[in-house]
């Protein structure tokens, strides 16, 4: 018996790591200018963020119920195998919805789906844990009550270089506050409860920076399990900050790109920070 792991392209995993570990993911599409592509399939990351910052119109659209069958009916062959759907928050996305519909026309005794409430490495980090969790010859039953501990312990910040990408998209949730009074300051921003909310409310892109470290210092004294770094089409300037993190503290780390689904709401110049803190005795 084999518990199966999938989950979809706004995980933003390391490259590489899905074919190692066997993780299937499933494509949302993006379309630029009124054409679409399967994210991470049909189009690299690095062109997507080309064409954007030339100007091209993105929209973004989940994979269908046909898309999720298609899987689950292959890694399903086995009568005696399982499968752990791990997607993007439910109150970002469709993608569950879809992958719910899917279950519903095939086995779904066998299929177990996990809403992550959460997006980008964040999501990856679940899915990581997960991985882990079913390698190591933990049970279904098992790995979602540990995931559940996890996603409080998970903590996705970010600094955007505008707000607008966000604005446009229709993403923006409790973030929409801040939205008329952009100019006047740099809001860190967070995902909590699912959505995208406003974590802290600098005035300087300076004092934003500042308190982005000041987030990651005190994360490393409570104790971090996994730590991630993202860039959209800025990957020098966050090399250079996870350098910094390396030399400062002598912990592994992540970089990892945002892909063109998460880039399509956040723009191209986001700096971003993904945690997972220890879990407390």
């Amino acid at each position: 018996m084999a518990i199966h792991i999938v989950t979809d392209s706004t995980a933003c995993l390391p490259k590489g790591y899905a074919e190692e570990h066997g993780v299937t993911v499933v494509p949302l599409k993006v379309s630029l200018d009124g054409k679409y592509f399967r994210d991470g399939v049909d189009i690299t990351n690095d062109e997507f963020y080309r064409r954007l910052v030339a100007g091209a119109k993105s929209i973004t659209t989940q994979p269908g119920p046909e898309d999720f069958i298609a899987v689950y009916a292959k890694l399903l062959a086995d009568p005696d195998d399982e499968v752990l759907s791990v997607h993007i928050s439910s109150l970002l996305s469709g993608t569950l919805n879809s992958a719910h519909a899917a279950a519903a026309t095939t086995e779904s005794r066998r299929v177990v789906l996990y809403d992550s409430r959460t997006v980008a490495l964040a999501l990856g980090f679940t899915v990581m844990e997960a991985v882990h969790l079913a390698e190591t010859g933990a049970t279904i039953a098992d790995i979602v009550a540990a995931l559940d501990v996890l996603q409080p312990r998970t903590h996705f910040y970010f600094l955007l270089g505008t707000m607008k990408y966000l604005v446009e998209g229709g993403r923006i949730g409790k973030a929409a506050g801040v939205a008329a009074s952009i100019l006047q300051i740099k809001p860190i921003l967070t995902v909590k409860d699912g959505i995208i909310d406003v974590f802290d409310r600098p005035r300087t892109i300076r004092t934003a920076r500042d308190r982005m470290w000041a987030i990651i210092d005190q994360a490393v004294v409570r104790g971090i399990e996994r730590i991630g770094f993202h860039y959209g089409a800025n990957r020098g300037e966050m090399e250079g900050l996870q350098r910094e993190f390396a030399s400062k503290y002598n912990l592994p780390s992540m970089l990892t790109q945002l892909s063109p689904i998460v880039g399509t709401y956040s723009g191209p110049d986001m700096i971003g920070v993904v945690i997972s803190e220890k879990k407390t005795p």
